[in-house]
C-alpha cells in the first residue's frame, strides 16, 4: 500500500486511518464511513496526538514510519480515552517505551481501565503545556464534549486546534481537507454528527465555544472526518447556531403504521401543514433510520409523532425512536402525538410521557382514532396540521 505524506502545516502531519466500511457507530448509521484521525507534530521533540481504533494501528504505524522512527516520539497526547481514539495506545507504548503519555485526570483513569493499571500517564494538571522546540502544545479540558475526560490540544504558533470530537464528521474520503470535498456533503455529515453524537451536550459545547472565541484559529483538526482549513470559522459559527437551538420554520412528521391507519393521519397532517406554506417532511420508521430522522429534527421547530397501538403500547419502531430521541434531548421545539388503535389504546399516552421526559413542549391533540380514520377525522387532522403550521410561523416571527 502506498502511503502518502499528508501535511497540515510544516512538519505537522495527519497519520490516521480511513474506515471505508463502518456503517454503525454508537447506533448512528454511518453510510459514508469514517476516519480515525491521529496527528504527528515534529520539532526538536515529537508529539503524537491520539491514535486509532486498534484494528487500524498498522496503517497508522506505516504513516508514522514514513516521517520518523516511532521510537523517537517523545509524547503521546490522549485527547479522549474512547477506543476509536485510544485503541493503539498499548501497542504504541510498547514500541515507543520512552514516550510520555499525557491526558486529563479523568482520561488517565479511563485509559488505565482500558489498557491496564500499569499504564504510566502524566495529567495536564501536572503539565498544562509542553515545549517541543519552536512550537508548543497547550491542553484545555472540555469535560462532556463528549466524555468527562475530553480535552483539546492547541498549537498557538500555528493557530491550530486539535479539537477532539468537536467539529467532526463521519466521512471517509481520500481527501483530508474541507476545501477538497463536496461542501453540501461535508456540512450534511457535520450536521448528522452533531445531531447524533453531541446534541444533548449543547451546554458544555456552548461553554467551550465561548472559550474558543478568545483563541485565534486558522485550522481545526478533529478526530473524525476532514480537517477544516478553508473556512474554519464556518463550522464554528454553525455550531453556535446549533447549540443555541436556532431552528427553521419546518415540521418533521415521524410515524410507523400497521394497516396504514396511522399513515393516513400522517398524510392528512402533512397536507394541513403544507397548505400553510410551511416546510414539512414525512419519515416512516420502517424506511427511515433514527440517524437521519434526528438529523432532520435538529433544525426543525416541531416534531409530530405517530404510532399505532400494539399490545396496549407503542409500536416497536416508534418506541425505539422515542428512546433514541430522549437520549439526545433536542431543545427549543414543540411536539405532538397522533395514532390509531383497535380494541384498546395506549400508544398515544406512552409517547406523550416519553416526549415530556425528552424536554420538548407537548401540544395536546385528540388525534387518536379507532381502526381506520373517517373522512371527518382526517379533516380534523388537516386542521390540526394547519394549527401547527401557524404556530411554527408565529414562533419564527417571534425569534426573527
Amino acid at each position: 500500500m502506498v502511503i502518502d505524506l499528508i501535511r497540515l502545516k510544516d512538519s505537522i502531519y495527519w497519520v490516521g486511518a480511513i474506515d471505508w466500511n463502518i456503517r454503525s457507530f454508537h447506533g448512528y448509521v454511518t453510510n459514508r464511513g469514517s476516519s480515525y484521525n491521529a496527528y504527528l507534530v515534529v520539532d526538536d521533540k515529537v508529539a503524537l496526538i491520539d491514535t486509532v481504533k486498534d484494528f487500524f494501528f498498522p496503517q497508522m504505524l506505516k504513516r508514522i514510519k514514513k516521517i520518523i522512527e516511532p521510537t523517537k516520539i517523545n509524547f503521546l497526547i490522549s485527547n479522549h480515552a474512547e477506543p476509536d481514539h485510544s485503541g493503539g495506545i498499548r501497542a504504541f507504548m510498547t514500541l515507543a517505551k520512552n514516550a510520555e503519555l499525557i491526558a486529563t485526570e479523568s482520561g488517565m483513569k479511563e485509559l488505565k481501565r482500558y489498557y491496564g493499571k500499569d499504564l504510566q500517564c502524566t495529567t495536564i494538571k501536572e503539565k498544562p503545556d509542553i515545549r517541543l522546540g519552536s512550537r508548543s502544545l497547550q491542553f484545555f479540558p472540555v469535560p462532556m464534549v463528549h466524555w468527562p475526560d475530553s480535552m483539546v490540544t492547541y498549537v498557538p504558533e500555528e493557530k491550530l486546534l486539535f479539537s477532539n470530537d468537536a467539529f467532526g464528521q463521519h466521512l471517509a474520503s481520500s481527501k483530508r481537507f474541507d476545501d477538497e470535498v463536496d461542501q453540501a456533503i461535508l456540512m450534511q455529515e457535520a450536521k448528522t454528527y452533531y445531531a447524533n453524537i453531541v446534541m444533548h451536550l449543547w451546554r458544555p459545547i456552548k461553554k467551550a465555544l465561548v472559550a474558543l472565541s478568545e483563541v485565534k484559529i486558522d485550522m481545526i483538526a478533529p478526530s473524525h472526518g476532514v480537517v477544516w482549513r478553508g473556512r474554519p470559522e464556518k463550522i464554528v459559527e454553525t455550531y453556535g447556531k446549533w447549540v443555541s437551538g436556532v431552528a427553521e420554520p419546518k415540521v418533521i412528521i415521524v410515524y410507523d403504521t400497521m394497516w396504514r391507519s396511522t399513515e393516513r393521519i400522517a398524510v392528512a397532517l402533512f397536507e394541513g401543514i403544507a397548505s400553510e406554506g410551511v416546510e414539512v417532511k414525512l419519515h416512516r420508521l420502517n424506511s427511515s433510520n433514527n440517524t437521519e430522522v434526528i438529523t432532520d429534527i435538529l433544525d426543525a421547530q416541531a416534531v409530530l409523532i405517530g404510532s399505532p397501538t400494539l399490545n396496549n403500547g407503542l409500536f416497536p419502531t416508534v418506541a425505539s425512536f422515542l428512546t433514541y430521541m430522549k437520549g439526545l434531548r433536542p431543545q427549543k421545539k414543540f411536539a405532538s402525538v397522533f395514532g390509531s388503535y383497535g380494541w384498546g389504546g395506549g400508544a398515544k399516552g406512552e409517547a406523550e410521557s416519553l416526549i415530556k421526559a425528552t424536554g420538548l413542549e407537548l401540544i395536546e391533540s385528540d388525534l387518536e382514532f379507532k381502526f381506520r380514520p373517517s373522512e371527518n377525522e382526517l379533516n380534523k387532522a388537516i386542521e390540526f396540521g394547519r394549527m401547527i403550521a401557524k404556530k411554527v410561523k408565529a414562533k419564527q416571527i417571534g425569534t426573527a
